[in-house]
């Protein structure tokens, strides 16, 4: 069953299978569950996978994840008539539960995180990148292999067994791991850290050399059209517009000239929902990258179910959170082409109510940006106004700190000065509130 949220497009569908599996998921109690079910079974669409048959169980067993009398009957279904040697888990796995289930069906079992990893190392394109993919990596099998190891060697050899002579005692296998594991781990970060630099150095400079420049992110879910979209705002089509998951990994960069304005936009790897920790921390250099602009487009793909699209809505929000960039948010609610009035009042109706703090743009990126680009347009830096106030020392301490003041006078009861605001449509909006918080008088003339 294919819902409207993860449509399979007939390229998809001809896309070579590298492997077969046999899928098990959380029963679908819920619309939730539903979504993240469905999530998984596109999630395998990407990677190339060919599900022979797929379960539905209740999550019930703290051992096995699922039920031991039904993971029995799956097994022996697997011996006598699937012949798969891989099990894919439609979820997340502890460690512990991940060994179990693979020494209960004795073959691979990999879970949605793996998944989401392999999907990641084959598409990662640049040496930071491919290092950010390994850190994950590293850091998701540590636990495992450590659990592996344990149970090649049984209790007594993985407390007990010492390396002889010289070394000395207290050496043993499971030391050795951790040593080789930690080592790496640091070579790993050190060698981000270096290429974090080379890219803070890489924006600052954009940055110097373009003073008068406009900084734009898209972000948003995986397959959200966010590359479309930065295609068809720079009229640049070297980026892939794949509906694949997680088609975009490393973060692009692009420009155009508004007039006298150049902007630069920003694409990157898309979000998914539970992203682990391990992979965000990965990541994070990448994620600043995008979320150090000045306005952030984020994306959601109209064209899906009102319950999905809400969902990863409020993933993408909740993920540009917990970097807490300090910037400008809009919705971009993508390819409403697909949709006939109603389902987009629908769906403008849902985002508003859910949303009410930012403001939402309905476009189709395949074919018209213009609504982007007006936004854009709204952030000219550096309009020029008069601004005319009653006398109030913290009124004007508080333009020096938000406003760039070319000039001023002062005539008894009316001072004046000529300012510049970056923001011109919001911070004229900010200078009022400031006014009236003040209870002075405030007049506003562009020059």
């Amino acid at each position: 069953m294919v819902f409207d949220g993860f449509m399979q497009s007939d390229a998809e569908s001809a896309i070579q299978v590298s492997q077969e599996c046999v899928l098990l998921l959380p029963l679908s109690l819920d619309e939730r569950q539903k979504f993240l079910n469905e999530e998984m079974r596109h999630l395998l669409l990407s990677a190339r996978y060919r599900v022979i048959t797929e379960f539905e169980l209740i999550p019930n067993n703290a051992k096995y994840f699922f039920s031991p009398h039904h993971l029995n009957e799956i097994k022996a279904g697997i011996d006598s008539e699937y012949f798969t040697e891989l099990i894919v888990v439609g979820s997340h796995l502890t460690p512990k539960i991940h060994i179990n289930l693979e020494n209960f069906f004795e073959c691979s079992v990999i879970d949605k995180f793996e998944l989401v990893l392999e999907i990641f190392a084959e598409r990662a394109m640049t040496e930071e990148s491919k290092l950010q993919i390994e850190l994950a990596q590293l850091k998701y099998e540590h636990p495992r292999e450590r659990l592996r190891l344990m149970h090649s060697l049984g209790l007594g050899g993985a407390w007990h067994s010492e390396r002889e002579g010289f070394f000395g005692t207290g050496e043993n296998p499971l030391n050795e791991f951790e040593a080789r594991m930690t080592k790496k781990e640091s070579q790993l970060r050190k060698k981000l850290q270096i290429l974090s630099k080379q890219r803070e150095k890489r924006r600052h400079s954009r940055k110097r050399h373009h003073h008068d420049s406009l900084y734009v992110s898209i972000v948003g879910y995986t397959s959200a059209g966010k590359s479309t979209i930065l295609n068809s705002i720079t009229n640049s089509y070297s980026s892939s517009v794949s509906s694949r998951l997680f088609e975009t990994l490393d973060t692009r960069i692009r420009s155009f000239q508004l007039e006298d304005l150049k902007i630069f936009i920003t694409d990157t790897v898309g979000f998914i929902e539970n992203l682990p920790t391990f992979l965000i921390d990965s990541f994070k250099s990448t994620l600043e990258e995008s979320l150090a602009a000045e306005i952030l487009f984020i994306v959601v793909d109209g064209s899906e179910a009102p319950e999905f699209m809400l969902r990863k809505a409020q993933i993408s929000i909740q993920t540009i959170n917990e970097i807490n960039p300090q910037n400008y948010r809009i919705i971009i609610l993508n390819k409403i082409d697909l949709l006939d009035d109603r389902a987009l009042d629908e769906r403008l109706t849902l985002l508003k109510n859910h949303f009410p703090e930012f403001p939402i743009i309905p476009i189709a990126a395949i074919n018209d940006v213009q609504p982007l680009i007006d936004e854009i347009d709204e952030f000219r830096p550096k309009k020029r106004f008069k601004c005319s106030y009653s006398p109030s020392h913290q009124f004007r301490s508080f333009c020096y700190d938000f406003t760039s003041v070319e000039h001023e006078t002062f005539e008894n009861d009316d001072w004046e000065m000529v300012i510049s605001l970056r923001k011109p449509k919001y911070g004229v909006e900010i200078l009022k509130h400031r006014a009236e918080l003040l209870g002075i008088e405030i007049k506003m003339e562009i020059i």
